[in-house]
């Protein structure tokens, strides 16, 4: 009670599908697939996660009776469209880069927060297809807080505010995305960091609430095998997330360790499993469906990829006891494009006119 200390932990929206949306925590993952590609998703955490803050009293000892929310539990829902960079070369198109623009909602019971990210990568790829990238993002984060929604202990206490109060800073992030062909059928390996510049939010008039951006660190890396266990009909492909917090003074929170492993059977069904854990526990187990609808057959755009994938997370933690598990649902639409050639300019002139012969 005479002692008081920040408190630090995780900010940034969470995803269990992270293998396929690389794009919505490391900049440097544009245009990696050297396609145009969109993705969108939405998380649906702990639902049954009520407000009980209405079996409280205030101090005069008067029940609060007002009608809450059913679910507090955290929503995200996000967007992401990304482009390659290619310049033209002998042997067809060499990527050079990418750039990228997302567009991410997250609400925390009373609290929204909008992410509006862009940036752009620079890449340099070898003559056998390894490929290095460096990415960078520039994102408005506005934080919100409807303070109708918030319970007071002390009546009129005007710390708390009455109101919706919001708060916009800029922020940047970096990263850097490893990819190799060579090695399995395909071996990748990213390193970022969001918000590498803190800010400081305030809500209410006086500013008494106060939250600081924390920078996030996040290591990814994964690979794809064919022919898993002797059949060329099924593909294997285990990646792993790590997740950090770091404070303003240095410090780290007890990182939070994804293993996920997803077999695909003929480029068409997949499913796996998703190990979430928390220092020594285990926090979920998640349950992954994906579905690759075939698209076109043959053609101009035969690179068409649709994916759409489902999980259910079973959460392991205390928090099992108030919640029904969380849902995923996640599309990702990646296509080429390419200009029609220019058609070729014909120019006449009396001079160079091919004439029929005259008869005298």
């Amino acid at each position: 009670m005479l002692v008081s200390s920040d408190l630090r932990a995780q900010q940034d929206p969470s995803y269990t599908h992270f293998t396929y949306n690389k794009l919505m925590y490391n900049p440097a993952y544009a245009g990696a697939s050297n396609q145009y590609c969109l993705n969108a998703i939405t998380h649906q955490q702990w639902l049954g996660y009520e407000d009980q803050t209405k079996l409280l009293k205030t101090q005069g000892g008067m029940p609060i009776g007002d009608n809450l929310p059913q679910n507090i539990a955290p929503k995200t829902t996000g967007l992401a469209f990304s482009a390659p960079i290619s310049i033209p070369t002998a042997n067809g198109k060499l990527n050079i880069g990418g750039v990228f623009a997302s567009f991410i909602k997250d609400k925390i019971a009373y609290e929204d927060n909008t992410f509006f990210r862009g940036g752009l990568s620079g890449a340099y790829t070898t003559a056998d297809g390894v490929s290095y990238r460096l990415g960078l993002e520039l994102t408005s984060l506005t934080k919100s807080l409807d303070g109708a929604g918030l319970r007071y202990h002390d009546p009129n206490d005007p710390n708390i505010p009455t109101g919706m109060s919001s708060d916009t800073k800029t922020t940047f992030g970096a990263g850097f995305y490893y990819s190799n062909p060579n090695i399995f059928n395909g071996l990748f390996a990213g390193l970022s960091m969001t918000h590498m510049m803190p800010q400081e939010f305030a809500y209410g008039t006086s500013g008494a609430i106060k939250i600081t951006t924390a920078r996030h660190i996040y290591m990814v890396a994964g690979y794809k095998q064919d022919n898993f266990l002797g059949n060329p009909s099924l593909t294997v492909e285990p990646s792993m997330l790590i997740k950090t917090v770091m404070g303003e003074n240095g410090g780290f929170v007890k990182p939070e360790l994804d293993l996920q492993g997803m077999v695909t059977y003929n480029d068409l069904y997949a499913g796996g499993l998703n190990l979430r854990s928390y220092g020594l526990g285990v926090d979920a187990i998640s349950f992954m469906l994906g579905y690759y609808p075939p698209l076109l057959n043959g053609g101009a755009n035969s690179r068409q990829k649709l994916r759409v994938g489902y999980s259910y997370d079973l959460t392991t933690s205390y928090v099992r006891t108030t919640s029904y598990g969380t849902h995923e649902l996640q599309v990702n639409y990646c296509f080429t494009f390419e200009l029609p050639p220019r058609p070729p300019k014909i120019y006449r002139h009396p001079r160079w006119m091919k004439r029929s012969p005259v008869n005298d």
